[in-house]
């Protein structure tokens, strides 16, 4: 009886190795299609468009003689 409530508690948890795998997978693809999301309102074209203001403003700043 021991025997087969060991084998069935193992059972289960190689059962949620691989559930874990997938709820990060799930989590992570919605909070990429968040940021993703949007055209131009979305938060990746916001801060590409704040990083090339920087760097225009950089390259502006050093060209100064």
């Amino acid at each position: 009886m021991r025997r087969r409530t060991i084998d069935a508690v193992r059972s289960r948890r190689r059962a949620q190795h691989g559930q874990a795998a997938v709820e990060y997978l799930v989590v992570t693809a919605v909070i990429v299609f968040a940021l993703v999301a949007g055209g131009d309102a979305s938060m990746v074209s916001q801060l590409s468009a704040a990083f090339r203001s920087l760097y225009r403003a950089y390259g502006f700043a050093l060209s100064l003689p």
